[in-house]
């Protein structure tokens, strides 16, 4: 009787011990992206990595207002958008809304290319500019 007991409270165990991780494993994208928005994107600073200057405005959970990417050649500007961290290429997809997109040619200065979009999506790998 005593190890029928036993059984019983293992195989429970086990099952609640799959629940729980099957659970972290579902949730982890959205607790992750949460904790990225938190600690990365801060309105009001650039964030900068690999040769990337991010600045947002306006940041309501993981959507961005007044969102400004740019490198050393191209600008993007955008009203809105959001985001979303993605772990396994440690990166962060932006789907940016209502903007212009600008590309300067290094090799001819007085030319620019200006592109305007309804959205477009950008991701962006959170490797630091100085390894």
């Amino acid at each position: 009787m005593k190890e029928k007991k036993i059984v019983a409270l293992t195989v429970s165990a086990l099952i609640i011990i799959t629940i729980a991780w099957g659970a972290i494993f579902i949730f982890r994208g959205a607790a992750v992206t949460g904790l990225a928005g938190k600690i990365l994107l801060k309105a009001g600073r650039p964030l900068q990595f690999a040769g990337y200057t991010v600045l947002v405005d306006r940041v309501e959970g993981n959507k961005l207002y007044g969102i400004k990417v740019s490198s050393q050649n191209k600008t993007l500007e955008a009203k809105s958008g959001d985001y979303i961290y993605i772990p396994e290429r440690n990166a962060i997809r932006f789907t940016l809304v209502d903007g212009v997109a600008e590309d300067h040619d290094p090799d001819i200065p007085q030319k620019l290319n200006r592109l305007t979009f309804q959205q477009t999506i950008f991701t962006l790998k959170l490797e630091p500019k100085n390894k």
